[in-house]
């Protein structure tokens, strides 16, 4: 069902250049996607407390699983991008 996606990875990971540039990337979505996901939650905090509607509840689940993905791929680039570099560069926290 993934194999395009999978196979599509693993050509950008292996290639130095444009896994550098994904790093970039990814790294500027993250944080957009991550302030979108806070501002759906606050949202539906509030919509739970009026009762009005689930789906913005439904919507700040997705958004947080879409960062929480997006974190994930852009930590295994990091690591693969350390390792590529001979493991020599320490990790920052």
């Amino acid at each position: 069902m993934f194999t395009k996606q999978d196979t599509e990875f693993d050509e950008m990971a292996a290639d130095p250049i444009r896994r550098r540039a994904r790093i970039t990337d990814l790294s500027w979505r993250r944080t957009l996607i991550f302030w979108c996901a806070m501002v759906m939650a606050v949202a539906a905090i509030f919509s739970s407390w009026s009762g009005k509607d689930a789906g913005v509840i439904f919507g700040a689940a997705v958004a947080w699983s879409i960062a929480f993905k997006m974190e994930s791929d852009l930590r295994l680039l990091r690591v693969i991008e350390r390792l590529q570099k001979g493991g020599d560069a320490k990790p920052t926290a």
